[in-house]
């Protein structure tokens, strides 16, 4: 990957975890649903449709998988878009498309700091990417 891309990754992979999960899976659904796409007839949109109609009561939870599809999206809604296996997993890919691990932590601090807030866990340090990194 070159740097332009990873920098284009980095944005892209922020910008769906600032969409929040429901209009990340009303996304998908658009796009598996797309003509152009040759997905199954009865495959993963179907599924996320039905989750879709279960999370905003258009249909009651019937089975045990409803239930736990429930619990997994509530789940989901309710955690920080932002963690630092999150972070970590991006500057990695910065550098593993050639950027030095100070240019990443400079790179990843930079974006936190105009996303998160106070949503986030500490700013990454150099000696956390060497780890894993390595």
């Amino acid at each position: 990957m070159t740097p332009d891309a990873a920098l284009d990754h980095l944005a892209f992979f922020v910008g769906l975890r600032l969409m929040g999960p429901d209009a990340r899976r009303r996304l998908r659904i658009t796009l598996l649903r797309h003509k152009d796409v040759a997905a199954p007839a009865h495959g993963p949109a179907d599924r996320l449709e039905r989750l879709d109609a279960l999370l905003d009561g258009r249909r009651t939870p019937q089975t045990l998988q409803d239930r736990l599809d429930m619990a997994l999206a509530q789940r989901e809604r309710n955690a920080a878009p932002f963690d630092a296996c999150f972070w970590l997993a991006r500057s990695a890919e910065l550098m593993g498309a050639g950027f030095s691990p100070q240019q990443a932590t400079q790179i990843i601090n930079e974006v936190r700091e105009r996303v998160d807030g106070a949503n986030s866990a500490d700013p990454i340090t150099a000696e956390q990417e060497d780890i894993h990194a390595g």
